[in-house]
């Protein structure tokens, strides 16, 4: 009742906007044209200036929602610019998150989560392909990437604003899924010129990107368009030394972008952004390298029949609108919609000859609405706003050799909330933040799983053939209440610290055994985080020191478990039982040492370990997480000199950890030692360059997964890093 009842409201609330933005363009067509350019004057006169936010004074942060500057932010937020992506080699998120503390990167692989913040994986604990639910979220433009497409889909940096990395809960603003935080890709928007850029580089492992932005302005300070392409391809460094196949982690990407920019009134005052997006992809990102017998893993060598290519189809559209209604009121809307397809086929026992294949076909389409009242004076900045989402994932597993298996999965999740947020500045020198959220979930599951072969993992060859199948439908309601609040105290226009309460949560769910025709809902996730911070600005405004100090008891933890007589794999079911406790912290650095170098450090320290924790009978109080190493450092540096000379860099290192749960040795995870650097030469409207990455060409593992229960050899197989590139680029604009 609750959903439907929201859902309708926003759907009212839409139309009005719609209404009131054709009814004022139309009164703004018949009105007297003098009078009608004082009234824009006017009102651009009155409109906010939004602060460029490549600057480090004044971000304004786009995933906060209320549109506080970074330095008045409770959260630990890390913002990457587009001219520090200009002056580095920085093409995907992964880069990104190379570059922020307390956040470890994952690169491509599959099942294991893309990546961790403050310990958190961004999937799951213990990797399954049932895990419906994420702990942390992608955003393009303010809207949210389904749980799927966030494995597949890795966001470009060409044409991009920003990058924000928030830590921490983000479920008050965000709702579900952001229990360890929140990433937002902010892309450029259409401006009202003829501006225009291309870049096209070559490297190393066959590495070539290709990419392209164009501004074509329609009508002066009321509609023009943005048109972005790119095309990225590498070979990856994986090779099958017995087909010859050099391109086990190939990477073949095309992508297009165009944003429509739609101001009725030539200001600010009422704007439409709509962002559409189509990805074509060809990449093999189950790409794994294999460590058995003499092999080992430093070879980078993959022995599989499939390589395990996945062509994805993506179709990705947000709109974003935004009405001032006067100088405290503003209504804002985002609306978004995502469709995801793949077809693949990958080597199920991890070796040659082919025991074991399996084809697997997969959908998710995802539509969200998302609308907001803010209101802004002296001393009170407030929202309250309504969401309201609904998607459907479908996948299909159809397992062949061996045995003879078909899984298939669809899950259906209906998401409604209220929320509110308030900034009150209790003195000249206090402000109070509180926020709250009443989130509601419909969830339905519906599962088919048939099966003809010897007992699932039996190492016995004499094993007598057994058929099994079952088919399960469920359904399940969640809701939750979700504060946080802070208290800010400034101590002068440059410094201030405070405290910081927040509530995440991760969604629950239905698990299903379908050969025991066994249904069990599990419940939310909670994560109750308590941080102190402080923001920082010295030396007249050359450097910010920016920190957070943070505990995180983690509660009710899905685990999961096998029934008994239940088939490993197939039979999994999920309880909540489970407890962490993190605590660690993060600075982050910033420094304009000269005109022309400009320097930053980020240093992140998290421990992570398991209070009360059993799986599959082991009892596991005491160990850390997986995918939580304890130190994450990177340094690096800018220089641009008026000659046109620049150079940019970093150094990351990361300590090590390990992938799954209970096979801690053998899916260990090694220190990381990385350097990537950039340097070239810049005038006017052009640059050349030459770039590199993994510059030691240190060698690290990204997941792994023990393979002995497949190929029936002590061994371990997984995603590693890409050797060291070397490359050359050019970029122009006109």
């Amino acid at each position: 009742m609750f959903i439907t009842v929201v859902k309708k409201g926003l759907v009212c609330c839409l139309i009005a906007q719609a209404t009131l933005a054709g009814t004022v363009r139309a009164e703004s067509e018949v009105a007297d044209t003098a009078a009608q350019a004082d009234s824009v004057a006017g009102m651009a006169a009155e409109a906010p200036v939004n602060t460029p936010q490549h600057l480090m004074e004044g971000i304004e942060v786009v995933g906060d929602k209320v549109g506080r500057d970074i330095q008045d932010l409770p959260t630990s937020t890390s913002v990457v610019s587009k001219d520090r992506i200009k002056d580095e080699p920085i093409a995907t998120l992964d880069d990104v998150l190379n570059r922020v503390a307390n956040v470890n990167s994952e690169g491509l692989a599959q099942m294991g989560g893309a990546f961790s913040i403050r310990g958190i994986n961004q999937t799951t604990i213990n990797p399954s392909f049932k895990a419906p639910n994420q702990t942390a979220s992608v955003y393009l433009n303010q809207v949210a990437l389904g749980g799927l497409l966030s494995e597949y889909l890795r966001p470009s940096t060409w044409d991009v604003s920003s990058v924000e990395v928030l830590r921490g809960p983000q479920s008050t603003l965000q709702g579900a899924n952001s229990l360890a935080g929140a990433i937002f890709f902010n892309y450029n928007r259409p401006d009202f010129t003829f501006d225009g850029g291309f870049r096209a580089e070559y490297g190393e492992l066959d590495t070539w990107n290709i990419a392209a932005y164009q501004n074509i302005p329609f009508k002066e300070d009321v509609f023009a368009a943005r048109v972005s392409l790119e095309t990225r391809n590498s070979d990856g460094g994986i090779v099958n030394p017995i087909n010859g196949d050099d391109e086990i982690a190939k990477i073949d990407e095309k992508t297009a972008r165009l944003q429509l920019l739609y101001q009725p009134l030539g200001n600010e005052d009422i704007s439409f952004n709509l962002t559409g997006i189509y990805l074509d992809a060809e990449n093999r990102s189950q790409a794994r390298a294999a460590e058995f017998g003499d092999y080992k893993l430093e070879e980078r060598l993959n022995f599989e029949t499939w390589s395990g290519g996945i062509p994805a189809e993506v179709w990705f559209t947000a709109l974003e609108s935004d009405f001032r209604l006067d100088d405290n009121w503003r209504v804002a809307a985002v609306t978004g919609y995502s469709d995801l397809s793949f077809v693949y086929k990958y080597d199920g026992d991890f070796q040659m000859p082919d025991y074991l294949w399996v084809d697997a076909i997969g959908e998710e389409d995802l539509f969200s609405q998302d609308i907001r009242l803010h209101y802004e004076s002296d001393r009170f900045r407030g929202l309250i706003g309504g969401y309201y989402s609904k998607g459907k994932v479908f996948q299909v597993y159809d397992a062949d050799g061996i045995f003879s298996s078909i899984f298939d999965l669809t899950d259906e999740t209906s998401v409604a909330a209220l929320y509110a947020n308030l900034d009150y500045d209790i003195l000249d020198n206090l402000t109070l933040n509180a926020g709250l959220r009443y989130n509601t979930e419909n969830r339905k599951n519906s599962s088919y799983l048939y099966y003809f072969g010897p007992p699932p993992f039996s190492q016995d060859p004499f094993a007598p053939y057994e058929e099994k199948e079952g088919t399960v439908d469920a359904e399940a309601d969640y809701s939750q209440l979700l504060p946080s609040t802070s208290l800010t105290v400034k101590f002068n226009d440059d410094v201030s610290a405070g405290v910081k309460y927040a509530k995440g949560y991760r969604s629950g769910g239905i698990s299903v055994a379908p050969f025991l025709q066994i249904v069990e809902e599990f419940d939310e996730e909670i994560a109750h985080t308590y941080e102190l911070f402080f923001r920082s600005v010295f030396l007249d405004d050359r450097l910010t020191l920016n920190g957070n100090l943070f505990y995180i008891n983690w509660m009710d933890m899905q685990v999961p478990y096998l029934p008994a007589g239940g088939y490993p794999g197939f039979d999994d079911l999920t309880t909540n039982a489970g407890k962490t406790e993190i605590k660690g912290f993060e600075v982050e650095a910033r420094a304009e040492m000269t005109e022309a170098l400009e320097g930053f450090l980020a240093l992140g320290y998290t421990h992570s370990e398991f209070k009360d924790f059993e799986l599959y009978g082991q009892d596991l109080a005491g160990e850390p997480l997986p995918n939580s190493p304890e130190w994450t450092v990177a340094v690096g540096a800018n220089y641009n000199h008026s000659s046109g000379f620049f150079a940019g860099g970093s150094y990351r290192w990361v300590d090590k950890t390990y992938s799954v749960l209970n096979d801690k040795e053998v899916t260990r995870l090694s220190t990381r030692s990385v350097l990537d650097a950039k340097v070239g030469y810049r005038q006017d409207n052009w640059s050349v360059y030459v770039w590199g990455t993994n510059l030691f060409d240190d060698f690290y593992e990204t997941n792994m997964t023990n393979i002995i229960s497949y190929t029936g050899m002590p061994g371990r197989s997984g995603s590693v890093n890409t050797p060291r590139r070397l490359g050359i680029g050019v970029e122009t604009t006109w």
